[in-house]
């Protein structure tokens, strides 16, 4: 994609720049906004320009996802929807697996995704006995919403060569009924060796659809991004199938969004192997840092705390030890990367502050930024020591409004107020950036704005309330907060000249809307680098 080299006045009834200034209008040429003024002002410096009079309307940043998984969505999209919206219970998820089956080849796998078994199935998780009944002659993986666990059928155990005396891998955890027998459900690193191949080291039993289909797939999803407002992505977790995919849309000319990708750690020699390639603010796709993980799923009740999950003697499930995530911190660390670590709890966090203060101690780095992505449970402790050594949290922006009624009942009142502690976070100095982690939540951003303003669960009870915060506030994080957390705070987040001209036009004014209904503002266009990439 390339935006015309020939100047671009925008002009609205209010654009917010995000800078302080509110002008009248900007002048953008190429893929970067070059002025501030009046529209006669602009004009008269640029004569030649086109107007784009938005009326009414209100202009913002972009919004900037900085973890989500896209290249995960565009592969699910070929999946078979178990998401809430479409079922209910447990005889919908074996009418949509068996309209699969019937035309999917016997012994091919059936795969469904997105299924919550807290909103579909009363809180019951499957078992492999249901997904038998639906379908016995194909193997059946159905991925839960948290992207941390699923459930086999007995074909698809058997294709998984799992069988009653197996053991699970380490990070990873092998379900069992009363009998001792597998029940079929399978966590972490048993679900990602299975099925997700950004997230292991080892060839996956189900085999990855070519690069051309997940490229349609992926350019599909980004239009359903743009059409949120959304400019860039982080991209969350990225092996060498997905980076091949990003890299033929970027190699195409293709990639509409920008992406901040993240490279899983399982495959950190491939990535380091990669020739370097000059990397300037126009370009489509980067890499952004490392990804590993320290613990479990807050929406799944398993990540490592310090105080056991409510009505329960377990205190989450241990991703990798103290010492091996230390190890793995100091690895990225030493080679200069910026290392982002999934870790939810409380204990989860404290591990990685350990590990980052090793490995500083060990080879002091300026700024190297390194961030935890969720950073879910946090204390007054741990805040002082992310803003010690400059880290940055990319916690749950929607994660209130999507799920608080279910983590609740997890987690408790008092540790709720600690959680995705957005005002916390601010007020105490650390750098926060915007996420929805889709597809384990909503992506668009407007509603996690109404989350993070309101902070009301699906049921309508008030989640955290102390960790409210303002509009403003809320637009920082999706903007000039995502825009630091991948080291581009310099060029984007800001509708400022030098800054590129990615942008959002909503139908309404966000600062003069009913916090409650701020995910019914309207997304009119969506622009990105001076160029109209969707518009209603």
């Amino acid at each position: 994609m390339s935006a015309p080299e020939s100047a671009q006045i925008v002009t609205a009834r209010r654009i917010v720049t995000m800078t302080g200034a509110e002008p009248p209008a900007f002048a953008m040429r190429g893929e970067r906004v070059v002025a501030h003024g009046t529209v006669a002002d602009l004009r008269g410096e640029f004569p030649s320009a086109e107007v784009h009079d938005f009326g009414d309307a209100t202009v913002i940043p972009g919004f900037n996802d900085a973890h989500q998984h896209p290249t995960v969505v565009a592969a699910q999209s070929l999946q078979v929807d178990l998401s809430p919206s479409r079922i209910r219970s447990t005889a919908d998820l074996a009418a949509a697996l068996r309209e699969r089956a019937a035309a999917t080849p016997s012994g091919e796998w059936v795969i469904g995704c997105g299924y919550d078994s807290f909103r579909s199935n009363g809180g019951r998780e499957l078992t492999r006995a249901e997904l038998d009944e639906a379908c016995p002659d194909h193997p059946v993986l159905v991925v839960h919403v948290t992207l941390h666990a699923g459930v086999l059928n007995s074909p698809g155990l058997a294709l998984a060569g799992l069988t009653d005396s197996s053991e699970p891998p380490p990070g990873g955890h092998l379900g069992r009924d009363a009998a001792g027998r597998l029940d079929g459900v399978i966590h972490d690193q048993a679900l990602y060796d299975l099925a997700f191949p950004a997230f292991t080291p080892r060839p996956t039993i189900v085999r990855d659809p070519p690069t051309e289909v997940l490229a349609a797939a992926f350019t599909r999803h980004a239009a359903d991004l743009h059409a949120a407002g959304i400019t860039s992505v982080g991209d969350a977790l990225v092996g060498r199938t997905e980076w091949q995919v990003l890299r033929h849309l970027a190699d195409q000319n293709q990639l509409t969004l920008r992406v901040n990708a993240l490279a899983a750690y399982d495959h950190f020699d491939y990535f380091r192997a990669l020739p370097e390639e000059p990397i300037t603010p126009e370009t489509r796709l980067r890499l952004g840092g490392v990804k590993t993980f320290a613990d479990g799923a807050v929406n799944g009740g398993t990540c490592l705390v310090e105080q056991p999950i409510e009505g329960t003697d377990s205190y989450g499930l241990e991703r990798v030890s103290a010492a091996e995530l230390a190890d793995t911190v100091r690895h990225v660390h030493d080679a200069g990367w910026r290392v982002c670590v999934h870790a939810n709890g409380d204990r989860a966090i404290r591990r990685v502050l350990d590990a980052v203060d090793q490995a500083q101690a060990a080879k002091p780095r300026q700024d190297p930024r390194h961030r935890i992505e969720h950073c879910s449970i946090i204390d007054d402790e741990i805040l002082k020591r992310m803003r010690d050594h400059g880290m940055v949290a990319v916690p749950f922006a929607n994660y209130a409004a999507a799920h608080g009624d279910k983590l609740t009942q997890y987690y408790g009142a008092e540790r709720v107020e600690r959680m995705f502690a957005h005002r916390s976070m601010l007020d105490a100095g650390v750098a926060v950036a915007g996420s929805s982690d889709h597809p384990c939540g909503p992506f668009p951003p407007l509603y996690a704005l109404r989350s993070c303003v309101t902070r009301r669960a699906p049921d309508g009870e008030l989640f955290g309330p102390s960790q409210r915060i303002s509009v403003k506030a809320a637009l920082g994080v999706y903007t000039t907060g995502s825009a630091y957390a991948s080291g581009e705070e310099t060029t984007k987040g800001q509708l400022a000249p030098g800054f590129l001209a990615d942008f959002a036009v909503l139908a309404e004014d966000p600062f003069e809307t009913d916090p409650e209904t701020l995910d019914r503002v309207r997304v009119r266009e969506t622009w990105v680098g001076g160029e109209r990439v969707w518009s209603a």
